[in-house]
């Protein structure tokens, strides 16, 4: 596994390339993942023995184009103020940063704006359109886009697209057609131990992962995250991911929460479709 750290614990990032010009930017915190993130998964295993009761970690992500034109998905939150400005400077390597998209206003997806900003002063940001509150986030003259706006950045091509799952009222997601990359941002967050940091999720087969075993975190943690499934229609829902794997081809699924997945997308795309069921049928007592 190549992949390059910044920093420990908290302000901890890795960098791992997943084709020539994309690069996975990703915080997790490691060994220490149940001091600091209260030991969860003990209590995801108490509810679901399928789960592992040691992944306490959850993967935060960014993502940085590196075509004629640079573009970088997201920022990571300001724990990884500095860790996250030296990973991406040290990509672009002397190249300036000429897009930041931000996918909706948390922090772990846009606490970094301002310090980017300040380190690279001629960049463009984006983000979901239509509202007025942004300057309270960073990103009072930030271009605001519609679905379907696309991005030229020479080889790849970026376009904003319309969520399925919204984990805030002003989200959108982000597919780009030459490579068939995939944001869906917090949709399909899954867990870690800490012998899984930084793996794509092939890799984590190699250290006893399965697609079954993602389909029961997805389940779970989508239970805790977006709650209000339990009103949702299985049927409706199944119907909705179903339509949106037929219009988009996927060749890399990437979320903001979960291990970068290049391989076996058929499987994945399967066992999140049964997660979304067993999420909305499913136990609710974690939450309630």
């Amino acid at each position: 596994m190549n992949v390059k750290i910044y920093g420990h614990g908290t302000s901890r990032v890795g960098v791992r390339q997943i084709t020539p010009k994309i690069y996975w930017i990703c915080h997790c915190i490691g060994e220490h993942a149940a001091q600091h993130n209260g030991g969860f998964a003990a209590e995801f295993a108490r509810l679901n023995p399928m789960l592992d009761p040691d992944a306490n970690d959850i993967i935060y992500s960014s993502f940085l184009f590196m075509d004629e034109k640079t573009f970088l998905i997201d920022t990571l939150s300001p724990a990884q103020h500095d860790t996250v400005i030296q990973a991406i400077d040290d990509i672009l390597a002397g190249r300036k940063l000429d897009y930041v998209w931000i996918s909706h206003t948390e922090l772990p997806h846009a606490g970094n704006i301002e310090a980017i900003r300040r380190a690279h002063p001629e960049l463009q940001v984006l983000t979901v359109g239509g509202h007025d509150h942004y300057e309270v986030h960073g990103l009072a003259d930030a271009m605001q886009l519609n679905y379907g706006d696309k991005f030229e950045l020479g080889e790849h091509t970026l376009e904003i697209i319309e969520p399925l799952f919204v984990d805030h009222a002003l989200t959108q997601w982000v597919y780009e057609h030459k490579t068939g990359f995939m944001c869906p941002v917090d949709w399909a967050l899954n867990v870690h131990n800490h012998h899984q940091c930084f793996r794509f999720m092939d890799e984590m087969e190699e250290v006893g992962y399965s697609a079954e075993r993602f389909m029961h975190e997805v389940a779970t943690t989508n239970r805790v995250v977006f709650s209000w499934l339990r009103w949702a229609d299985p049927d409706k829902t199944e119907a909705a991911i179903d339509k949106f794997l037929t219009d988009y081809d996927i060749r890399i699924f990437a979320p903001s929460h979960t291990n970068v997945i290049r391989k076996d997308i058929p499987k994945y795309m399967s066992a999140l479709r049964e997660a979304m069921r067993m999420a909305i049928t499913g136990n609710y007592e974690l939450v309630f």
